[in-house]
Order: C-alpha cells, then sequence, then structure tokens
C-alpha cells in the first residue's frame, strides 16, 4: 500500500497521469493541473552544491507533514500516547534524546508540567529548537542543547525519565550512550525509545543497506538486532519490558503525515515546493522499502532502573585494597 501510494505520489512530481489520483483532482479542470503548470526541469536539476540536512524548504514541509515542532512521524499522538503511562508531573525531569524542533518538548511541558532536557545531535536543529523553546517561553523548563549523544556525560540519578523517538538510531556507540542513561536515570525511573532496528542477528538485506547508503552521512543510523538491545539494557541493571513493535504505526503514520499535507496542499503550493516534495517523497520512500522487505522493524523498548545490586563480601574488600 505504502508503495504504491509514494510510486504514484513521486509520478505526480514528474508530471504524470496518477496526479489526479493522489490529489483528488481532475487534470481537466479548468487551468490544468498543478503538474502541468510546473516545469519538470526544475523538478529534475539537483544543484551541483553541498545542502544542509534541514533548509528551511524542508522543514516547511516536514512539519506540515508531522506536526509543528516534529522532524519524524507519529507527532503529538505519539508522544501523549506515552505520558499518561509515565506518571509525570511538575515535581519530575525528563531527558530527551533527540529533541528535533522541541514539539516533544511542548507536548510534554503542556500535558504534564514535567521539566525537560533535551539533547539534539544535530546542530540545525539544536539551535532551531532553541529558538522555539524561547519563543515558546520555555528556555527554561524545557531546554535544548546540541550533543552528538556520543560518550555522553550526564548527572548520575538526576532524571526520572528519559525519551527518544528515533533520537539515538545515528549514535555509533550504543553502549556508552544507554549507560550513560541508566545511569542519570533514579530508580525506579523509565526508559522508553523508539528505534529502528534489526530483526534478527544477520545482519541488513540489500534494502536496508540500500537506504542506510541513502542517509546522510552526518546522520546515518546504526542499526541493532531487537535481541541485542535487549540484553544490553538488562546489562545496565534495567528491568527490560516487552518490546513493542509499532511498525503497523509506523506506516500508519507516514502515510498519513503525507495525505494530510497533500490534503492541504494548494496547487500553487505544489508547483512552488516540488523540487523539496519530491526530495522528501524519494527520502521516505527509500525507508519505506527497507522495512516492508522485512528487513527493519520500528520498535518500542521500556525498561525501569532496578535498585542496585549488593555487593558481595569479595567485592567490597577489593574495592577497599584499591589505591
Amino acid at each position: 500500500m505504502a508503495k504504491g501510494f509514494f510510486s504514484k505520489l513521486a509520478s505526480t512530481l514528474r508530471g504524470g497521469d496518477a496526479a489526479a489520483e493522489v490529489l483528488g483532482e481532475s487534470s481537466s479542470e479548468s487551468g490544468g493541473s498543478a503538474t502541468q503548470a510546473q516545469d519538470s526541469s526544475a523538478v529534475k536539476t539537483t544543484p551541483a552544491v553541498a545542502k544542509k540536512i534541514w533548509p528551511a524548504t524542508r522543514l516547511n514541509i516536514v512539519e506540515r507533514v508531522w506536526g509543528e515542532g516534529f522532524v519524524t512521524p507519529g507527532g503529538t499522538e505519539q508522544v501523549k500516547k506515552l505520558l499518561p503511562l509515565m506518571d509525570l508531573d511538575q515535581k519530575k525531569s525528563v531527558l530527551v534524546l533527540g529533541s528535533g524542533l522541541g514539539g516533544i518538548h511542548q507536548t510534554i511541558v503542556e500535558s504534564t508540567g514535567a521539566w525537560v532536557t533535551g539533547l539534539e545531535r544535530d546542530s540545525e536543529l539544536a539551535e532551531l529548537g532553541q529558538t522555539s523553546m524561547a519563543r515558546a517561553n520555555l528556555k527554561r523548563q524545557a531546554p535544548i542543547h546540541y550533543s552528538p549523544l556520543e560518550h555522553l556525560e550526564l548527572k548520575p540519578k538526576s532524571f526520572d525519565a528519559a525519551l527518544s523517538f528515533e533520537g539515538t538510531d545515528a549514535v555509533m556507540d550504543k553502549k556508552a550512550l544507554f549507560a550513560a542513561v541508566a545511569d542519570a536515570l533514579r530508580l525506579h525511573g523509565e526508559l522508553r525509545f523508539s528505534t529502528l532496528a534489526l530483526p534478527d542477528t544477520h545482519g541488513p538485506n540489500d534494502l536496508v543497506k540500500l537506504w542506510l547508503a541513502s542517509e546522510p552521512k552526518s546522520a546515518t543510523p546504526h542499526p541493532w538486532p531487537v535481541e541485542a538491545l535487549q540484553a544490553l539494557l538488562a546489562s545496565l541493571n534495567m528491568e527490560v519490558r516487552p518490546v513493542e513493535d509499532i511498525t503497523a504505526d509506523y506506516h500508519r503514520w507516514v502515510m498519513g503525515g503525507f495525505m494530510h499535507f497533500l490534503s492541504h496542499l494548494s496547487k500553487a503550493e505544489l508547483v512552488a515546493s516540488a523540487q523539496d516534495l519530491m526530495s522528501e517523497v524519494e527520502y521516505w520512500t527509500t525507508r519505506i522499502n527497507a522495512i516492508d522487505s522485512g528487513g527493519l522493524k520500528v520498535v518500542r523498548f521500556h525498561a525501569i532502573k532496578l535498585p542496585e545490586k549488593r555487593k558481595s563480601v569479595a567485592q567490597l574488600t577489593a574495592a577497599r585494597k584499591a589505591p
């Protein structure tokens, strides 16, 4: 279903016959279709210069697809679905890994009153997110800081919860990252994060490899097998709850986001944004193809910080003898 949708949408942007079907408009209407008015060379030509990952033209599309303040599927719906399960209030503190433009922060604060500290590994998004938080008068309660999330140093036992929505996917040293996060959680603190993961230990298939190669070099994901992530969290003295497969929800969010965007797009806007929209469609086509191949899943983890294990006599003796 998703493949067919994106194929039709790509055909629309290239001026193909599927335009009317995707946009719900007839090409025989007065004035012709939007794609007929668009110079095809404007869509197919790509400037031979280095581009930012998040230029304003792309963000204009992304926020209209996923929701204001969000750069990943699910938007407010995904955040609000989790918050009632987390017992957050104005006395609690939350760590967000991958803050994006700050939509996650605003949703948490508005829904719970909790204090949020956000870390964003993309410097462009971090700067824009900081501006958004200042504009929303949340610079103090929900700040966003730039951090590559590699070799992360956090104050021990300083957070009641940690959240991430694909924000850790591009981190190479996941062991160090989650060790730091686990150490930063208070007793019974919760870690909830969604991620793109490999379904088994056989390694990525060809379509997953193609997806990885298509990602920006500075944001290339490093997907782990689901069972490897489970084992890592368990080794960090955390109770790992059953992993939730949200691949079907992810499909729905992606399809729904683009359909909502297109349903509110005028012909003039389509002409103006055709090239950037085409790039975004191609980006998501590669990712959806990898997921549909069965070689990639979207899963959500939930782990709870356990009491520290009591040290044995031998361990205590060794610690006293240590210089």
